[in-house]
């Protein structure tokens, strides 16, 4: 559904991409508390006790090498019952049985709230939404575990979002999904998976049961579904992340150039442009994002006249201006996330990164190749003149 830049700035409301990230920006800067509504359509269909059958869903098997049907855009929330902050999340929900789902939980503030849970001897109320907005899904994966996620969402939406209760559990739910299933998370676990995961690989893990309390929905719900392909574009996932880690590098002081994450990686390798100051200023940024961003693993620092966005470029500047012995940092035993199949026992990794910047004062023996620029104007101008349709007039 936002597996482009186009049909993202669709979500956001613009014609087009141009101002998709300023955009962005702008509304994730603002505050927008939800508006409390006491009904929606969401409840024009309440099935609660024997009623409920997650077997009547219409969730599919994506891979052939998965265990059970998976249901991977519905988005849980749950709330802090101290702080009555609210979390939401994707992850990936496997299909038990009738009554019950499998939650690989991948976000430390989900985490967080079921350890609380646990400690307070009691099971967490958590709900998940099906067919929502598609800001939605983009303010569930924004890193920020100090914010309201249900705040940001509406933020992003740049209105109120609309919520309602739920029937069984103490969750907040927008009121204009297609479906809702409500649930506890006890302290449970059990074998979960295989699953394809954006890695690529399958993977399976002992994760967190949910038992579901009940099931509400439109009278005629329409869901969404994803399969796990690294090579589909991932909009609203980089969109975020970009902004989010441009942010963050920008705070320090370090960010002053573009930055693009690999579709094809599962957003773990990312490249970044720098107009260094001090030569040391690459080798900051390369920590920075290795020790600092929990999901990259492999990181590149190009120089400004280098395109981030072109892989060809990328390797090109690797292949011209890096020497292994003075341009690698090298990382070892940090976190890992947990679908890559290469990661460490206890969770642990190495995190590679790669100064292929040039030596400010050797910037003159590295200056690259290129057309004269009057020539380029002058062609430019030429061929937007041929291009460029007559009109007749009669």
């Amino acid at each position: 559904m936002v597996g482009s830049k186009k049909r993202l700035a669709l979500a956001f409301g613009l014609s087009n991409e141009e101002k998709l990230l300023d955009t962005y920006r702008k509304r994730r800067a603002t505050t927008a508390k939800p508006r409390r509504v006491k009904d929606g359509p969401v409840k024009e269909v309440v099935l609660k006790n024997s009623k409920v059958n997650l077997n009547a869903l219409p969730i599919p098997i994506y891979h052939e090498g998965d265990a059970r049907p998976y249901i991977t855009c519905g988005i849980l929330t749950a709330k802090d019952p101290e702080s009555e902050l609210r979390s939401m999340g994707l992850h990936r929900l496997q299909m038990k049985d009738s009554r019950r789902l499998g939650v690989h939980l991948s976000k430390s503030a989900d985490l967080a709230l079921c350890r609380q849970s646990r400690r307070k001897h009691r099971p967490l109320d958590v709900a998940i939404s099906l067919g929502v907005h598609l800001i939605l899904p983009l303010a569930s994966i924004v890193g920020s575990p100090t914010e309201d996620k249900v705040a940001i969402a509406g933020s992003l939406l740049g209105g109120r979002l609309a919520l309602t209760t739920c029937e069984t559990s103490d969750v907040d739910i927008p009121a204009h999904a297609e479906l809702m299933i409500e649930a506890v998370l006890p302290n449970v676990r059990e074998a979960e998976g295989p699953f394809g995961e954006t890695s690529g690989y399958y993977f399976s893990d002992q994760s967190h049961v949910i038992e579901v309390t009940a099931i509400t929905h439109r009278k005629d719900p329409i869901l969404q579904g994803a399969p796990s392909d690294v090579t589909r574009s991932r909009a609203a996932v980089r969109t975020g992340r970009r902004s989010g880690d441009r942010s963050d590098a920008a705070r320090q002081g370090i960010c002053r150039g573009d930055l693009a994450l690999s579709a094809a990686s599962g957003r773990t390798h990312v490249a970044l442009s720098l107009r260094k100051r001090p030569d040391s200023d690459a080798k900051q940024v390369l920590h920075f994002l290795l020790a600092g961003v929990s999901y990259i693993k492999h990181a590149v620092i190009v120089d400004s006249d280098v395109n981030v966005r072109d892989p060809a470029d990328i390797d090109w500047a690797i292949a011209t201006r890096v020497q292994g012995d003075a341009d690698l940092v090298v990382i070892p035993n940090l976190r890992a996330r947990s679908i890559d199949p290469s990661k460490k026992e206890g969770m642990f990794t190495a995190k590679v990164g790669i100064d292929a910047t040039v030596p400010i004062a050797e910037r003159r023996r590295f200056k690259r190749i290129s057309v004269p620029a009057g020539v380029k104007q002058s062609v430019t101008k030429r061929f937007a003149t041929v291009m460029t349709p007559k009109t007749n007039v009669s």
